[in-house]
């Protein structure tokens, strides 16, 4: 049955070495704050770094719920289960900090684990309660492999794609609190900077050319109108970047969460003061009205201004031009 453990050594250590995967659990101190549960397990990239410290490499993902727990509040847990051999589920309960790439400390902490693609950050969890339970409730399973997909993903990247992917997914947590924030706006700064990354993501849209023209519209009234010609060609990127769209002719629904995404992944932009950013407050406005009466938030794109025209918001914008 249950038991606390002074420190985890032998046995302990042992089960935690033998382990394919971890999970780990956090939460905001908002009431109203979501709980979050991840899983973790790319081989090599966690273990004990003592009795009392656990650590692991911290990859790019789709979000940045843990890191963004830590910076709050520290608090965290993690879980161990026997999915195989004798039951056991161990637990460390401790408190936790990200070691970001950019951290002096980082390379020390780095240097215990394989390096891996698309790597951000270490967790080091100081571990203040250590407890196992039966784990009898744990269903006996066959490990089978390793999946490659997320290695591949980010060695494709390289480390600038990761960084920009990184400002669109991972700069706020879904509660809005600051999370992996770090990455450097230098080149966010410069108008040869902003033409580097528009390009960058561009090359990773499959069949990207670029559109005519393009707006966001709630419930069919469009906000700000970039024409055939103009001059800002960024905007259009970020947003068929979070639509996974190809830039060509259509009218496309958005949700929520993607207007928020596309609104964090071109705000860096404003770190260049030699132009104008007239796309993100717009979009902005758009989500303050959104959130005050609600609505249908869609994105036109035209690809040429000889194709077939595809909504009425499309037929409206084209005779904005």
């Amino acid at each position: 049955m249950g038991k606390i453990h002074a420190r985890v050594e032998g046995r302990l250590r042992s089960f935690v070495e033998r382990q394919h995967v971890f999970f780990v659990g956090t939460a905001p101190l908002a009431g109203d704050g979501h709980v979050n549960v991840s899983p973790r397990g790319v081989p090599g990239s966690f273990g004990m770094l003592d009795e009392h410290t656990f650590a692991w490499v911290d990859t790019s993902g789709s979000g940045s719920e843990t890191i963004a727990h830590l910076r709050e509040n520290g608090r965290i847990v993690v879980m161990f289960c026997a999915f195989e051999g004798p039951p056991n589920i161990l637990r460390f309960h401790g408190r936790g900090r990200a070691v970001t790439i950019y951290d002096e400390e980082y390379a020390g902490f780095a240097g215990r684990f394989d390096d891996v693609p698309g790597a951000r950050a270490v967790i080091v969890v100081d571990i203040e309660r250590i407890s196992d339970a039966c784990g009898y409730g744990v269903p006996l399973m066959e490990y089978a492999g390793e999946r490659d997909l997320l290695p591949r993903y980010f060695r494709r990247k390289g480390v600038e794609g990761s960084a920009d992917y990184r400002r669109r997914k991972n700069r706020t947590s879904i509660d809005g609190l600051p999370a992996y924030d770090y990455d450097p706006l230098d080149e966010w700064a410069t108008r040869q900077g902003l033409d580097r990354i528009r390009a960058r993501l561009a090359a990773q849209i499959d069949g990207w050319a670029e559109p005519a023209s393009y707006a966001l519209a709630l419930d069919g009234v469009i906000g700000h109108v970039d024409g055939p010609g103009g001059p800002r060609r960024l905007p259009a990127v970020v947003l068929a970047t979070v639509l996974k769209h190809d830039g060509s002719t259509a009218t496309l629904d958005v949700s929520r969460q993607q207007l928020d995404e596309a609104i964090t992944a071109l705000a860096p932009a404003t770190a260049c003061t030699a132009v104008d950013h007239p796309d993100l407050a717009a979009w902005r406005a758009l989500r303050d009205a959104h959130d005050e009466r609600g609505g249908a938030i869609a994105a036109v794109f035209v690809g040429d201004a000889a194709d077939p025209v595809t909504s009425p918001i499309d037929a409206d914008l084209r005779g904005r031009w």
